[in-house]
């Protein structure tokens, strides 16, 4: 799974120096004086500074690649963004009348909380702080609050859209955070047992051509990648939770299936079943079998699977879908997901006058797609003009053949 790199908000240890990173500095350096400005002292920013650095070997070991930067450089990197993250989170927090120094109704993050790849950029993973990082200087800075870790969850929870109080006992950083709440009462207590891997054979259209009727369920609240699919076999209906697409959805999402991926290269010892967790990994493969055609697309739009509120064609979306699942990793998918698609796959079709009154349609749907990508393809300047030289040269190659094997007479 190849992981999405940072696109224009941090410059953690791992991009530290990237020019198109420069252009957020100035914002990000009036959210951090907005909150210097409420704090204990002009001092505190030298104490935050002596006491990161003092976690410097803790702060490397939360980062999977080497940081090619002095324990000063890191340091100042970590408080300067964290100063940041912590102005963006208490500005207009619920929480307000929690925080030792209260708000005062004046900061840039609330306009800065509004630009939708600033959020997207906080879900990137390699754009995560480590969250020990933002009690220090919470402490350092506003004062002690009870059960910190806890408090700061709650905090960030509202900048990514949820409503909701987190109840887990630990996280590591926002993207952690985020990936907790939208997990929270998701069950798959079924053990694991070694299987071939399996997907759904059948698309969208031909689920619908096989009798079997897709309903569309409301999602939790603001949870928006919690896909508790089912299947009830024994009326013919698949029910998916709807899928709600916006601006950040596909940066959340890939971001999220990053994260899934990583917990599994870092579990050890560890059998919970909360480590086994693919929730959003099992939805982007589920979508991707659902979807083989801009039809398909049309199909769950028309049910209500799919709510698209970016006004983008389906033939985009099926691109979207199709690429989400790119070289994901099978092996986690979750068992209920598996024993899904077996069932699924070996429903029988019921009424084939159905079948021979949808399926065409839906193969017109698929030539159709091949052929706009195809001109899509073919359009670029280059592209065409390789095709045409190579076409010509074909052609010259053949008159050659024929004159040395039939000369003129």
């Amino acid at each position: 799974m190849k992981l999405l790199t940072c696109q224009t908000l941090f410059p953690l240890p791992l991009y530290k120096g990237k020019k198109e990173l420069l252009p957020m500095e100035e914002i990000k350096w009036r959210c951090v004086t907005s909150l210097l400005s409420r704090t204990f002292g002009q001092d505190t920013i030298e104490t935050c500074l002596e006491t990161v650095i003092d976690l410097e070997a803790i702060v490397r070991a939360s980062y999977v690649d080497v940081i090619a930067l002095d324990r000063y450089e890191l340091a100042t990197t970590m408080v300067f963004d964290g100063c940041f993250l912590l102005e963006l989170v208490i500005c207009e927090s619920k929480l307000d009348l929690e925080i030792p120094i209260p708000f005062n109704g004046i900061s840039p993050g609330i306009a800065v909380k509004k630009m939708e790849y600033v959020v997207s950029d906080l879900m990137l993973l390699e754009n995560q702080i480590p969250i020990f990082i933002l009690e220090t200087l919470f402490v350092k800075l506003l004062g002690s609050s009870n059960q910190m870790r806890e408090f700061i969850r709650n905090l960030a929870l509202p900048l990514f859209g949820y409503s909701g109080k987190l109840m887990v006992k630990s996280t590591s950083h926002f993207l952690d955070v985020a990936y907790s709440y939208i997990e929270m009462g998701w069950m798959d207590t079924e053990v694991r047992q070694e299987q071939p891997q399996q997907h759904l054979n059948r698309c969208a259209t031909r689920v619908k051509a096989a009798s079997i009727t897709i309903l569309s369920l409301q999602n939790d609240g603001d949870i928006n990648f919690k896909l508790t699919t089912h299947f009830d076999e024994s009326k013919g209906k698949l029910e998916i939770p709807s899928l709600i697409i916006t601006q950040t959805t596909e940066v959340k999402w890939r971001s999220f299936i990053a994260w899934e991926h990583h917990k599994k290269k870092l579990k050890t010892s560890s059998s919970s079943v909360a480590d086994r967790h693919s929730i959003c990994t099992s939805s982007a493969l589920l979508f991707r079998d659902l979807i083989c055609c801009s039809s398909d697309v049309q199909l769950l739009k028309d049910t209500r699977v799919i709510e698209d509120h970016t006004n983008k064609s389906n033939r985009d979306l099926v691109a979207i879908f199709h690429s989400m699942a790119s070289g994901v990793d099978h092996g986690i998918i979750d068992h209920k997901q598996t024993t899904m698609c077996l069932a699924l796959n070996a429903f029988p079709t019921k009424n084939y006058l159905t079948k021979i009154y949808i399926l065409p349609r839906h193969y017109f749907s698929k030539i159709s797609d091949w052929c706009y990508s195809s001109y899509k393809y073919l359009k670029r300047g280059y592209i065409f003009a390789a095709y045409f030289l190579s076409f010509l040269t074909f052609v010259q190659t053949c008159y050659a053949i024929i004159a040395y094997h039939f000369p003129p007479k």
